[in-house]
C-alpha cells in the first residue's frame, strides 16, 4: 500500500533543519489568529491532510486575521480538521527540489527550476544520494538556466548553503528510510536569495500490515 503524507508531516521527517516558512498546524481558528498576528504580512492557509490542495481550491492567499478566521472551519473540515497557516512568501525565483527510489541506481535527488519554468524548459539535474562535497555545486551548473541561480537582474544569487541543506534533507531521508519512494518539495521559492520549502510531500510504502 502507498501512503501519502500530509505536509505538515513531510516537512517534519525531512528535519529541523530544513529551511521553511514560518508555520503552524493550528487546531483551532483562535490558534491560527494568534500565530497570524504574529507576523508581519499576510498569511496563507491551507487544508491538512489534501495532497494537491491548490487543485482542490483548499489553499487560501494573502489572509488577515478577519479573513483567516472566516475560512479556518472550512479548510479543517475539508482535511483532517486542521489547518497549516504560514507566513506568505514572495520571492524572485521557485525551484523544484525532489527524490525518489530508483529500483536499478537507488536513492536519487534531483532539482530543477519551478513554477513556469518548470514546463518551458524541462530543466533538472539528478544526483544519488547521499551527495559528494561539491557535487551539487557541480550538477547545477549543468543547469541551462544555471545562470539565474547566480543573481539576475540585480537579484541576490541563491544561497547555496541553504539549498545544499534541502538536497542533503531529501537524500537523507531516503538514504535514512527505505519506506519512502518519492519527496516532492514544490515549490521552494527563492526569497532574497533564501531558498525556502513553501510546499513538501512524502509518498511511502505503508508500514502497516494488509488487511485480509
Amino acid at each position: 500500500m502507498i501512503e501519502i503524507l500530509s505536509e505538515w508531516v513531510s516537512k517534519e521527517l525531512l528535519g529541523t533543519q530544513l529551511p521553511r516558512p514560518r508555520e503552524v498546524l493550528s487546531r483551532s481558528a483562535s490558534e491560527a489568529v494568534d500565530f497570524a498576528a504574529q507576523l508581519p504580512g499576510p498569511v496563507v492557509a491551507k487544508a491538512s491532510g489534501v495532497a494537491h490542495k491548490s487543485d482542490a481550491q483548499l489553499v487560501r492567499l494573502g489572509l488577515d486575521a478577519t479573513s483567516l478566521a472566516a475560512c479556518w472551519d472550512e479548510l479543517a473540515g475539508a482535511g483532517d480538521g486542521t489547518v497549516l497557516v504560514a507566513e506568505q512568501v514572495r520571492g524572485e525565483l521557485e525551484l523544484i527540489v525532489g527524490g525518489l527510489r530508483d529500483p536499478q541506481f537507488g536513492p536519487l535527488v534531483s532539482v530543477g527550476l519551478g513554477g513556469v519554468a518548470t514546463e518551458v524548459f524541462d530543466d533538472a539535474v539528478f544526483m544519488l544520494a547521499p551527495l559528494e562535497p561539491g557535487e551539487l555545486d557541480a550538477a547545477l551548473a549543468e543547469l541551462k538556466a544555471a545562470s539565474l541561480l547566480d543573481g539576475h537582474r540585480g537579484c541576490p544569487p541563491v544561497d547555496r548553503s541553504l539549498l545544499a541543506v534541502i538536497v542533503d534533507a531529501v537524500g537523507g531521508l531516503l538514504v535514512r528510510d527505505e519506506h519512502v519512494l518519492e519527496v516532492d518539495c514544490n515549490p521552494v521559492i527563492v526569497a532574497d536569495g533564501r531558498p525556502l520549502v513553501v510546499d513538501a510531500l512524502v509518498v511511502r510504502a505503508s508500514m502497516e500490515p494488509e488487511k485480509r
